[in-house]
């Protein structure tokens, strides 16, 4: 038991969720994060096992909490796959993979809290999208694919849960210095009439991650929504969040297209 407010961050063991986790426990949340591979506490956040991918993980991870707290004040759904191919070199199979993380598993983790906080009548879900959730990213069409679902299904699930005293937010960040792109899953199949695109494009986002924002100022936006009395539904966090959009929104397309297909470098 605990009179502190009990986060639980998915996908703590590096990059925005690790910083999410440690930050929250530095101002006095008691932190719970997850990891599909077992890790030792560190920085104030506990961490539990959980694949978000499987019913039985997430239950199971869920009851851990619950014994130990009695209640769940805010969810961070951060875990997430990204990877770089092609939408015709991505098979069904490495599609779906990418969805169980990216959506489902949000689905899952946020159905596994919600009966607790609809008992509390209280509760605070902040769902990490991203720019590819605004905007279809080439090279990482499912990715983005993923991220425009979790914009939907949480637009809907905040009026759905108005009722209950619940908030939904969505954060969006656009490229910042992370490892996260050292994870990509990588094409299933090669076609040689993408080589160029493909590897010009790769090297374009892993150059912008690489030279992105320091990666605290998400951290630092999700403690501020989380301590908001009133959160927003939308939170863009980074330079491309914040003017790709807009420019995608007062720009003819094929504008638009010329201006992207110029910031990836691609003929």
């Amino acid at each position: 038991m605990t009179n502190k407010k009990v986060v639980l961050v998915t996908g703590a063991s590096s990059g925005f969720g690790q910083l999410i986790a440690q930050k929250l426990a530095a101002v006095g949340y008691c932190v719970f994060g997850t990891s599909r591979k077992e890790h030792p506490a560190s920085h104030g956040v506990e961490m539990l096992t959980l694949d978000v991918t499987s019913d039985s993980s997430i239950e199971s991870c869920i009851n851990q909490l619950l014994t130990r707290t009695n209640r769940i004040d805010l969810l961070v759904n951060n875990a997430g796959q990204i990877h770089a191919s092609m939408i015709e070199e991505t098979s069904l199979e490495q599609a779906k993979e990418i969805f169980e993380t990216n959506f489902w598993g949000v689905v899952r983790v946020t159905n596994a809290v919600l009966s607790i906080m609809r008992q509390q009548r209280s509760g605070h879900i902040i769902n990490m999208s991203s720019v590819a959730g605004l905007i279809g990213a080439p090279g990482q069409g499912f990715y983005s694919a993923s991220k425009f679902a979790l914009e939907g299904y949480t637009e809907a699930l905040s009026v759905e849960l108005d009722p209950f005293n619940i908030q939904v937010s969505l954060v969006e960040p656009g490229y910042f210095k992370t490892n996260f792109n050292l994870a990509m899953l990588q094409p299933t199949k090669i076609s040689s009439d993408y080589d160029n695109v493909r590897d010009v494009i790769i090297s374009s986002v892993q150059g912008a991650i690489a030279q992105g924002d320091n990666p605290d100022k998400v951290a630092q936006a999700v403690f501020r929504i989380a301590s908001s009395s009133s959160p927003r539904l939308r939170y863009r966090v980074g330079y491309e969040a914040q003017w790709l959009p807009r420019l995608r929104a007062i720009l003819p397309d094929h504008l638009f297209r010329f201006g992207a297909r110029k910031r990836l470098n691609l003929p």
